[in-house]
């Protein structure tokens, strides 16, 4: 299954910047309204965007029922969710604990999902079965998307990263199995060790996987080093959905889709875009490079 080529990301949506506290908060300001959040999602997608990811934050919710409402945006958006919203899960818990955290999650949810959610794994938490927790939670992960047009599902990098770096390979490959089982999309993983991820997939002979990570000329969180990210993409059969790809601001969008689009292996990558102008402008530069790419 072919993923977008551009997907539009949600970090200004959510008042998330790696670079700025001071510009993280004029975002939350500027999109405190969700009707600005759909006036973007619709300038992308005139300008013939078709993908979009979204985390689990509390504004999801309210993003998914807005473009619900919208019919074109609704039947034609393909979403990429990005799970779990793993701040959210851990302030939510040491508020209320972790009863108190799924009762709250699964509120939006029908009586008939909540029963078969919580019959299939929910009572696996009391006896301690990690894999049934771990479907739990990626099934009421997954409840704002229902009904939505669902290409591929990541695992954030804070849990991509934690199983990695205690070499589990049997919670990667539970994760692609669920995924493909249940929900008839690709399975991804975001991280920030691009090369270590990559080489154990190989070792375990997870064949071909799909990978968030972080790729710009400036080597802004590209670990070990910009080097050694470039020589693993180089030398391994691995799809990347690049992201951080104007390194928090830092570069022009030229200079650095120039570098991205020069890479082997990059199928797609995540922008994020706070106007129709900033959005003309991205998008216009990354579809001559695709387009270079074709001829």
């Amino acid at each position: 299954m072919k993923i977008d080529p551009i997907i539009l990301g949600h970090n200004q949506f959510i008042g998330v910047d790696h670079f700025s506290q001071d510009r993280a908060r004029d975002r939350v300001q500027l999109f405190s309204d969700t009707e600005k959040i759909l006036s973007v999602v619709r300038d992308f997608y005139e300008l013939g965007g078709t993908g979009m990811m979204l985390s689990t934050h509390p504004k999801t919710k309210m993003i998914m029922e807005a473009i619900g409402s919208d019919p074109v945006l609704s039947k034609n958006l393909n979403i990429y969710p990005l799970i779990p919203y793993a701040q959210g899960y851990v302030r939510k818990a040491n508020e209320v604990g972790v009863v108190g955290m799924l009762k709250d999650i699964l509120e939006p949810a029908s009586t008939a999902t909540k029963l078969k959610i919580l019959f299939k794994g929910g009572m696996t938490v009391l006896n301690q079965d990690f894999f049934n927790m771990l479907s739990t939670f990626i099934d009421v992960e997954m409840l704002p998307f229902n009904g939505f047009n669902v290409k591929a599902i990541f695992l954030h990098n804070v849990l991509t990263d934690l199983a990695l770096s205690m070499n589990s390979q049997k919670v990667f490959e539970f994760f692609i199995d669920h995924i493909k089982e249940n929900y008839n999309a690709v399975p991804a993983f975001g991280t920030m060790n691009f090369t270590r991820l990559v080489k154990s997939f190989d070792e375990w002979g997870i064949k071909k996987p799909l990978i968030m990570t972080s790729f710009n000329k400036a080597g802004f969180q590209m670990n070990p080093s910009r080097e050694e990210c470039e020589r693993c993409l180089s030398e391994y059969d691995v799809d990347v959905l690049a992201m951080s790809t104007l390194a928090a601001g830092y570069l022009k969008p030229k200079e650095a889709y120039e570098y991205l689009f020069s890479l082997p292996n990059i199928k797609s990558v995540v922008v994020g875009v706070s106007s129709k102008e900033h959005a003309e402008e991205t998008f216009g530069i990354i579809k001559g490079y695709l387009g270079e790419r074709k001829v």
